[in-house]
């Protein structure tokens, strides 16, 4: 899903960790939020880096800083949110979990992804399919377990000492752009920016001006 920024990005070291069950890390389950940050702690070498955390990776992020801040250099926070699943949301993500197990990961990846993107992109949501078809349903399942019981990390964001930018697509449906304002108001000095022409997925959909805002970003670190 990165392959984007990666290669926007020479000349830096860039780390992706893979969670449980996703690209080469085999699956452990259950995991929440708090394994995954542990997992990327070990992962990431004990130099401060940059983190950068899309939607699932948003959360990690955030948890990351709060359990970890001398590990972190600057943080990016994309289409996520820091607020915890309501109650209203939980049943829905139970919900996913009974369709899932009924129909497979391609039949509950097709309607998820036609939510998630802005109109009009075609590619951006067959490259997207094709990233969620090599996980299998035992993975998806974990990882939608993982986001109903996730921590509510809005008292946190004051505590960030650290350069903040928080990107988000500008028609962004799953964490639109009010709740990335309601971080950036929160977080000391933070930086907010709309990816225009994208939903939830801006790195995929427009990653020119994603990388633009990226970059800019880490040359000012």
């Amino acid at each position: 899903m990165w392959e984007p920024q990666v290669e926007a990005l020479q000349g830096l070291r860039v780390l992706m960790p893979d969670l449980r069950g996703f690209g080469g890390t085999p699956l452990a389950a259950p995991w929440f939020i708090e394994h995954a940050v542990a997992d990327v702690l070990e992962t990431v070498p004990e130099t401060p880096a940059v983190f950068v955390g899309l939607s699932m990776g948003g959360y990690v992020a955030l948890r990351l800083a709060e359990k970890a801040p001398e590990r972190v250099r600057a943080l990016v926070l994309c289409d996520t949110r820091a607020e915890a699943d309501a109650n209203e949301h939980k049943l829905k993500r139970a919900a996913a979990v009974d369709f899932l197990r009924a129909q497979g990961v391609a039949t509950f990846v097709a309607p998820f992804l036609k939510d998630a993107l802005a109109p009009g992109r075609p590619d951006v949501l067959e490259f997207l399919r094709g990233v969620a078809l090599r996980s299998s349903p035992e993975a998806v399942l974990a990882a939608l377990a993982a986001l109903a019981a996730r921590p509510d990390m809005t008292a946190s964001l004051s505590k960030i000492q650290v350069p903040t930018l928080i990107l988000v697509g500008a028609q962004d449906k799953i964490t639109p752009p009010s709740l990335s304002e309601a971080m950036r108001s929160r977080i000391p000095g933070a930086e907010l920016h709309l990816i225009p022409a994208t939903g939830h997925f801006s790195n995929a959909e427009n990653p020119a001006a994603f990388n633009e805002r990226l970059g800019f970003f880490l040359k000012r670190l």
